[in-house]
């Protein structure tokens, strides 16, 4: 897409429109040769399946780049680039109450109960299990109970119901107890963040960038 461009931005994941529209594209400044832009999110992989990289034919170009991203990590051993903890904070220009939009890598997908989760043994109660998958590493974010680092789900036994592979180091107590589940996917997360409500959130370094808005990201 060249500079000053009035083709629509491919947002969200659909096959870029319109089709069959010819368009007049302005001058770059100083006549310099417009740099042409296609977003990763409207980029098609067309071609044979490749299993080993889990890269399929129509994969969008963002989910390819992710996934390789994943590989060379991994590859990378001792050297491979860790999550971090970030606050995002929000710092609108004065008499505005424009949000930050934040983008950053992190691991996924995420899942949340809801307040009440309880256990003292290795089968843990929520009120859904939906979203939840084994493999998943688990931690109590709010509430009384805790789980040794590294925790994981070792099944999803019904729908109030899973299991994990050691037992709450501090029982949970239902109540205001909340436990999140993370995978293990290299997954793209967009933010916002209001005025006077900074977030934290869990990122590979340097991988968290501002997409719109004013503020910090430390």
């Amino acid at each position: 897409m060249s500079c000053n461009s009035p083709i629509p931005d491919c947002i969200p994941c659909q096959d870029c429109p319109p089709s069959g529209v010819t368009y007049t594209l302005p001058t770059c400044p100083q006549g310099e040769k417009c740099e042409e832009v296609s977003k990763t999110d409207c980029v098609k992989y067309v071609g044979p399946n490749l299993p080993a990289l889990d890269i399929l034919n129509d994969d969008r170009l963002i989910k390819i780049l992710t996934k390789l991203h994943k590989v060379v990590n991994t590859l990378k051993g001792q050297n491979a680039v860790g999550l971090q903890t970030y606050t995002a904070t929000c710092t609108p220009p004065t008499g505005t109450t424009t949000p930050l939009v934040v983008r950053y890598l992190g691991l996924g997908p995420i899942y949340t109960s809801t307040a009440g989760a309880t256990g003292s043994g290795t089968t843990i109660t929520v009120g859904s299990t939906t979203g939840l998958s084994v493999g998943m590493t688990i931690e109590v974010i709010s509430g009384v109970g805790a789980f040794a680092t590294g925790t994981t789900i070792t099944a999803v036994v019904n729908t109030t119901s899973f299991t994990v592979s050691a037992a709450p180091t501090t029982a949970l107590s239902g109540g205001a107890t909340i436990v999140k589940g993370t995978g293990t996917e290299h997954t793209i997360f967009e933010i916002t963040v209001l005025p006077n409500a900074p977030q934290t959130f869990k990122a590979f370094a340097t991988s968290a960038v501002k997409v719109s808005g004013t503020g910090t990201i430390v």
